[in-house]
């Protein structure tokens, strides 16, 4: 099998340990972050979810008072389940992998602020053999 390539329009960049998501499903659902770029971002979800929305607004923080941005438009692209190997990761886990919708100017300025100050300097489309959703 060949190596995929990542069509993406923007860098992925991984992203500091204290960082999440909330998906608005009616309910928010706690997320972790894994990667993040200007036009999406992958997450780990944190507990058990019957269900992730294809289309959904979605927050990010940063813990603590540190960073708030919220109501970003998201849309659902893949969704795999995550394999668990001990009893505290019991939880059924899934990696979604999400593109952004339509942002604000505001948003899109918000987004490059968390990026610059919680996120790895590391292009993560560089790394030779890995593709990212």
């Amino acid at each position: 099998m060949g190596q995929q390539i990542d069509r993406r329009m923007y860098k992925r960049f991984r992203v500091q340990e204290a960082s999440f998501a909330f998906i608005d499903n009616g309910v928010k659902i706690l997320c972790k972050l894994k990667n993040i770029g200007r036009g999406g971002v992958s997450l780990i979800t944190v507990a058990n979810v019957e269900q992730i929305p294809e289309m959904f607004d979605m927050d990010i923080f940063v813990s603590g008072p540190v960073f708030y941005l919220k109501d970003l438009p998201a849309k659902k692209i893949s969704e795999v389940a995550v394999s668990h190997t001990s009893f505290v990761n019991a939880f059924r886990k899934s990696q979604i992998g999400i593109q952004f919708g339509e942002l604000t100017d505001s948003q899109v300025s918000r987004l490059e602020d968390f990026i610059q100050d919680h996120a790895t300097i590391e292009d993560l489309s560089q790394i030779k053999g890995i593709y990212m959703t």
